[in-house]
């Protein structure tokens, strides 16, 4: 998947700068574009990923927990004291140890009695031993078998906080991508407001000069047009923030000049609220995670019980000892068979763990269901939020189209003197704010609907929900991201 991105980011990138930027340099880019790229760079994404391999590891390391265990344990050390001095004497009146005949007593009043003996010792003053041991454990209670599905449940979840880690961040770019689009609509409606300004003064300068006006209406629509210049200034300024906000969450440098190619639209949404909650709650990443957290702490409890539990472990030792490394002259011997131990009594404190545990997964439980109410809650408040915004998209545009009339109808009046300019700059005034809200409307269903996909948890890597029912299966973590890629990301 990471590289199929990597694929992804690098034809984006040829397209839309195929040689090195220069500072503010301007890259054009559609929406797609922009979570492609931001996919790719976004270090959450990287840290969700990381978090992945370490749960992935941590399952590796308890699954091997169950195989044999070798160790080595080596000492050097050197000798003194009595047994040192004996030795010692042993050696100089001896020799090193060997087999000798004797004396070991007499018979019929003389005759000796010789026997054959080991006689003799070492002259060293080190000792070096050597042990090699092998242990596998046969029974353990549950223990290890409860931990290796534990760290499969967290490796699960692992995949699961990736790919909403992912979602929050294409969400987060249609969002940046959606104020950009939106501050230029209001940048461009502030434009055209002190355009028409400047016209209509013009023409009443025209007017004044003629006689036909006070000078009082040049003042008053000079200060108009003042106003429409502040706004248009914040909403400049408005746009350069957002552009490098933009051009930060694509990885690309902040003084970069984006220029959005694509632009708001109306598309009605077809899928009634009900269909989106149960939608979400089965496809939400954070809330199915969140299902093996309880299945986690199930497994650290059924873990914690085996402390009630023997274990049975099988057993190998080879030891040897000697004057030099790796001798053997002292001692040599090899052990094999099975050891057996049981926690009889350890003042309850098994069964302050189990307790523990038992809390741990009502704790799971809690926020699990707390989990669930919060993607309905987040569900319906996009939904609804979407519709406000649909129906103010109607409602605006026909606004639009009567401060427009208006806006002409009061030109006219002015210019043959049967209005006054009050009721031009208050007819500009209107149109102009209708245009913004117009345009807020379009910026609020297209933000809104972004918001819906993300609360629903619509797929951007895999789909949870295939995911979960393959890892229900059976199948590993890998198998089940492999069966739940998206088409796009499969190839």
């Amino acid at each position: 998947m990471k590289k199929a991105l990597f694929l992804v980011a690098a034809i984006c990138s040829a397209i839309a700068f195929p040689c090195p930027m220069a500072a503010a340099e301007t890259v054009s880019l559609t929406l797609a574009d922009s979570i492609d790229m931001a996919l790719f760079t976004d270090e959450s994404i990287e840290g969700a990923e990381a978090g992945r391999e370490a749960a992935l590891h941590a399952w590796k390391a308890a699954r091997r927990s169950k195989g044999p265990a070798v160790s080595w344990e080596s000492q050097a050390v050197r000798i003194g004291g009595r047994d040192y001095e004996s030795a010692k004497r042993a050696h100089a009146l001896y020799g090193d140890p060997h087999q000798e005949e004797v004396t070991a007593g007499s018979v019929l009043g003389g005759l000796p009695v010789y026997s054959t003996q080991t006689v003799g010792s070492y002259a060293y003053n080190n000792s070096f031993s050597n042990s090699l041991s092998l242990s596998v454990p046969l029974y353990t209670g549950g223990r290890l078998e409860n931990r290796i599905k534990e760290g499969r449940y967290q490796l699960n979840k692992a995949d699961l906080t990736v790919e909403n880690t992912r979602q929050t961040v294409r969400y987060q770019v249609a969002e940046a991508y959606a104020n950009l689009l939106h501050y230029e609509n209001l940048a461009k409606v502030a434009k055209d407001a002190v355009d028409m300004g400047l016209t209509q003064l013009d023409l009443i300068r025209a007017q004044f000069e003629e006689g036909a006006v006070a000078e009082a209406d040049m003042l008053t629509m000079s200060v108009s047009i003042a106003n429409y210049k502040q706004n248009l200034v914040n909403a400049e300024k408005s746009v350069d923030v957002a552009k490098s906000t933009l051009a930060s969450m694509v990885g690309l440098p902040q003084d970069t000049d984006v220029k959005p190619l694509d632009y708001f639209s109306y598309e009605p949404y077809d899928k009634e609220l009900p269909e989106c909650e149960e939608y979400a709650l089965a496809h939400r990443p954070d809330g199915l995670a969140a299902d093996y957290d309880i299945m986690a702490a199930k497994a650290q409890k059924e873990a914690a019980k085996s402390g009630w539990r023997p274990r049975v472990t099988g057993v190998g030792t080879r030891s040897i000892a000697g004057n030099a490394p790796f001798g053997s002259e002292r001692n040599s011997n090899w052990q094999a068979g099975i050891s057996v131990s049981w926690n009889i009594f350890d003042s309850g404190v098994t069964s302050e763990n189990v307790r523990q545990a038992d809390a741990m997964v009502n704790q799971y439980e809690a926020l699990a269901r707390k989990s669930r109410k919060k993607i309905r809650l987040e569900t319906r408040t996009a939904w609804l939020s979407m519709k406000a915004a649909e129906q103010n998209i109607k409602e605006t545009a026909l606004a639009v189209e009567q401060a427009e009339d208006s806006y002409k109808i009061s030109q006219v009046r002015y210019e043959e003197g049967v209005d006054i300019i009050i009721s031009v700059t208050n007819a500009q005034e209107k149109l102009t704010q209708a245009r913004s809200n117009y345009m807020t409307a379009l910026y609020q269903y297209n933000l809104s609907r972004a918001n819906l996909e993300k609360a629903m948890g619509v797929p951007v890597g895999f789909d949870a929900l295939a995911y979960v029912e393959a890892a229900g299966q059976g199948a590993s973590a890998d198998e089940a991201l492999t069966s739940s890629l998206l088409p796009e990301q499969s190839q």
